[in-house]
């Protein structure tokens, strides 16, 4: 039973470890609000939420879910975006209209 406590803590240590080395290697996440202003939300997902969620919202298998066709209510992406979750990192400098532009654009992810 330890062995696969163990185990399980290393696996999930592993996904921490890619994810941080994802973001890492993308040179970061902006947290320069202004950066988003004029960006529409094809152009704010594939800077902030492709590396993790793949660039057709596919997700990665064991590491992040699919985005695409899940029907999520534009609240709860919002939410997610800027609260984020266990292993989601919250964005709230995507905020204002730029958020707004990024969950829609989620949201019609097919």
């Amino acid at each position: 039973m330890n062995k696969i406590i163990l185990a399980v803590g290393f696996c999930i240590a592993g996904v921490l470890l890619i994810a941080f080395l994802l973001i890492k290697s993308q040179g970061g996440l902006s947290g320069d609000p202004g950066a988003f202003a004029s960006m529409d939300g094809p152009a704010i997902f594939g800077r902030s939420c492709a590396r993790c969620h793949g660039k057709l919202g596919e997700g990665i298998p064991n590491l992040t879910p699919p985005l695409r066709g899940r029907n999520i209510p534009l609240a709860h992406i919002k939410k997610q975006i800027q609260k984020g979750s266990l292993k989601m990192p919250a964005l709230p400098f995507i905020r204002g209209k730029a958020l707004d532009r990024l969950a829609r654009h989620v949201a019609g992810l097919k």
